[in-house]
């Protein structure tokens, strides 16, 4: 067996008429059958994407990417900063807690998987999310003698199931 490299091609297989067959064998004869095919197939995308076309609509989507991953930072960052600094650092243990809240400042609530997907990229950890949520609330009834989120089961404002700051100036600036 052979180790595959980062470079190898993809092998597929293509039938052809035997008579196609013989005109590329009198072409380029039967060694070279599989290097004209590949070129033909080459000049054929090359002839419909030119390879420079190709490349600008990688970087476009690679930069469209970029541009759609800062804009979530940036707007999230904008409602992180918009924090107290008693949630910040009484109510808050770490960034996720911070990031949940500055998320349902953002949002005006969110479901605990929704919650899950966007801050932590897994679905799977809503458990996580409703673990820090509790503490979030313990902690905020400590510290400012009211819990600060509450979970509406029916629909609220388009969402069904999720969580919701009570009052959203009693941890914002």
């Amino acid at each position: 067996m052979t180790k595959r490299g980062p470079d190898r091609g993809e092998r597929i297989y293509l039938r052809l008429e035997k008579d196609v067959l013989k005109r590329i064998d009198k072409v380029v004869g039967k060694q070279g059958r599989k290097k004209f095919i590949r070129n033909a197939v080459l000049w054929r995308l090359d002839k419909e994407i030119p390879p420079v076309v190709h490349e600008l609509a990688e970087e476009v989507e690679q930069l469209r990417a970029r541009v759609e991953h800062l804009e979530d930072v940036r707007s999230t960052s904008v409602f992180y900063s918009g924090l107290n600094d008693v949630t910040t650092t009484q109510v808050c243990r770490d960034d996720l807690d911070r990031n949940i809240l500055a998320y349902l400042l953002q949002y005006q609530g969110a479901s605990t998987p929704e919650l899950a997907h966007s801050l932590l990229n897994d679905r799977e950890k809503r458990k996580t999310i409703h673990v820090r949520i509790a503490k979030l609330n313990e902690r905020a009834q400590e510290v400012l003698g009211k819990p600060i989120l509450s979970f509406e089961k029916g629909e609220v404002k388009g969402k069904r199931g999720a969580w919701w700051l009570i009052d959203p100036t009693t941890i914002t600036s």
